[in-house]
């Protein structure tokens, strides 16, 4: 009972619950929100930003930030329509493989970090040109089209009529990153690390490793959710997962991880992505113009990280109580 009042309270707990609202409100007006294909619908197109999302939380938790992961999973959607289309080989061999360049394109990000002790900014800014760069030189901007049935149906696939295979692939691994996580020494070296740097250098938490870790699952996960859009539409183009950036910082904020590193989790990041999709599907219900899509969802992440920086810092909290009461 106390953990579940301690959720409650928690940023995760309270995007959860403006969600559920949100929802019933929206249903209310309109009739169409809780329905079979409409939550099959928001649950498939929120799994691509949670499954970024991920790997940005557990960057995020060690203090760094990755702005790569949009070019890498476009780059690996590349590779993987490549590997099917013009080499012919196996589908199920070729989202491996591309996969697995995500989690190259990832250790690079952390190789430079890490051991060159280099900004993760810049540094990810930086490959996010890059790859994205290859992209076009490779593509000429052109899709690649004529994926294999089998593919489509991989990522198109859905159990009992509403629960898409995309969804089952998130949802195992969140299960596997919390184990990860909150079971594992790595996990707390993690945490350790966001929380504060030079006491973990000093208690002999291999940092470097750790980094080029966090930034490796990160490639990985992106290009997983990547690889599946590529099949999902059948075709690869270069504008695929081009918002992911700042929509999986959003689900990883809105979910609860803080930007300072050493708090958070991959089950809020979940409840963030569904909140972004939420939003974007009631405004599609309410037939109010998509363009209003981007300032509510700036405004709900604004009024997140206030709510959070308002909890842990006691000043700041008297401060707006001030300036809210003050007559």
């Amino acid at each position: 009972m106390n953990k579940v009042k301690k959720f409650l309270k928690s940023t995760a707990g309270m995007v959860l619950i403006v969600t559920i609202l949100i929802g019933v409100i929206v249903h209310l007006a309109t009739g169409n929100f809780f329905t079979s294909y409409n939550i099959s619908t928001l649950t498939r197109a929120a799994a691509f930003v949670i499954l970024v999302g991920f790997g940005q939380t557990i960057v995020l938790l060690t203090g760094g930030i990755d702005l790569s992961v949009a070019s890498i999973a476009s780059i690996c959607g590349m590779f993987s329509a490549i590997f099917m289309v013009r080499l012919g080989l196996n589908p199920y061999l070729s989202i491996i493989l591309a996969c697995l360049l995500g989690l190259v394109f990832g250790a690079i990000n952390g190789f430079f970090i890490s051991y060159f002790k280099l900004t993760p900014f810049i540094v990810t800014l930086a490959t996010m040109e890059i790859y994205k760069g290859i992209v076009y030189v490779i593509t000429k901007g052109m899709p690649i089209t004529g994926m294999p049935k089998s593919a489509q149906q991989f990522a198109n696939g859905v159990i009992g009529g509403i629960l898409p295979n995309v969804v089952i692939i998130m949802v195992v691994i969140c299960i596997l990153l919390t184990i990860l996580l909150n079971k594992t020494k790595t996990g707390r070296y993690i945490y350790a690390l966001g929380g504060n740097r030079n006491c973990a250098r000093i208690v002999g938490i291999p940092i470097e490793r750790i980094e080029l870790l966090v930034y490796s699952l990160s490639g990985l996960l992106a290009a997983t959710a990547g690889v599946l859009m590529a099949c999902k539409l059948a075709s690869f183009q270069a504008s695929i997962g081009e918002s992911w950036q700042m929509d999986s910082i959003t689900a990883a904020v809105l979910g609860g991880t803080s930007m300072a590193g050493g708090i958070g989790s991959v089950v809020g990041t979940i409840i963030g992505g569904l909140l972004s999709g939420v939003i974007t599907t009631c405004i599609t219900l309410l037939r109010i113009s998509s363009y209003w899509e981007t300032i509510v969802t700036g405004a709900v992440v604004l009024i997140a990280v206030l709510v959070d920086a308002m909890k842990d810092n006691v000043s700041l909290r008297q401060r707006i109580q001030g300036i809210i009461f003050r007559k």
